[in-house]
């Protein structure tokens, strides 16, 4: 029970913390949101894609509860820039992501201070050889990143996926015994070997693979298709988004069906709506 030198008034807000607690005019003590979170559910699937274009890079997708982001990069004069196209830059990857990300960290443990992992995809735009020093330099500053490394991985709060790209997030992986990334494939075949640490996600063309394009009912053999192409990439101990699939909330339930990992949107908001007033399905660990 607080003290008199504590009270607390009848009417208004106080705006005063105490240990993860706020007064409100009630007078009862009502603990914050980031000290009791509620439970994610679907909405650890939902993917920001070219998050960037956004009017708010990040912000806007954290406001809507999303756990993956995508941001696109160009080596510009030794700094890290984000843009879909080379000189229309939007900032630079440290300002809009990697900054704010590891504030969030510091501040709550994790980036939606509920403790569930957060994905930053990284999609190399820029092939050249002198990208990937730059990037594996201003990488290892971000101590809540997830480490690979040939023993296996360290598990942090945030963890970049290399995109885009092949010969470069390859390249990233051979050429450092410590990484502060792993990589995707664009590509799938049934005879692909099993994930190691550093090959961990497949990020494929939706047309590349499925025959539909959201607007009538899927056919069941494509269906199939998608949710045996799903199950054959989980036993191989990997996770798949698709990109270009249709995007509206007859694809979203779709995807949830067949359990593809993360969806795609450009949506933040609808989607958000549509996976809240969803049951909770299987979701990347």
């Amino acid at each position: 029970m607080l003290r008199d030198s504590c009270q607390i008034p009848k009417r208004g807000w106080i705006h005063l913390s105490l240990a993860g607690w706020i007064i409100v005019s009630s007078g009862l003590l009502v603990q914050e949101p980031w000290a009791q979170p509620i439970p994610a559910g679907n909405l650890l699937k939902a993917h920001a894609h070219n998050d960037y274009e956004h009017a708010r890079p990040l912000v806007d997708a954290l406001e809507q509860r999303f756990y993956s982001v995508e941001a696109d990069i160009w080596l510009v004069e030794e700094e890290i820039l984000v843009s879909h196209d080379p000189g229309h830059y939007k900032g630079s990857l440290k300002q809009l992501y990697l900054d704010p990300l590891r504030d969030r960290v510091e501040k709550h443990g994790s980036v939606h201070g509920d403790g569930q992992p957060f994905w930053l995809w990284i999609d190399i735009k820029d092939g050249r050889d002198a990208l990937r020093p730059v990037l594996h330099n201003l990488l290892k500053n971000y101590v809540m990143l997830t480490t690979f490394s040939e023993s296996g991985m360290k598990t942090g709060p945030v963890t970049v996926i290399l995109t885009g790209d092949a010969k470069s997030k390859e390249a990233y992986c051979q050429e450092y015994s410590i990484r502060y990334a792993c990589r995707d494939s664009n590509d799938y075949a049934p005879d692909d070997p099993s994930a190691g640490s550093c090959w961990t996600w497949y990020a494929l063309k939706w047309a590349n693979y499925i025959r539909w394009y959201g607007d009538e009912e899927i056919q069941p053999g494509e269906y199939e298709k998608l949710v045996q192409l799903v199950q054959d990439i989980h036993a191989k101990g990997r996770r798949v988004r698709f990109w270009a699939a249709p995007d509206h909330e007859r694809s979203w339930a779709l995807l949830l069906k067949a359990g593809v990992d993360l969806i795609n949107t450009d949506k933040l908001e609808e989607l958000r709506a549509f996976l809240s007033n969803t049951q909770p399905s299987s979701a990347p660990e």
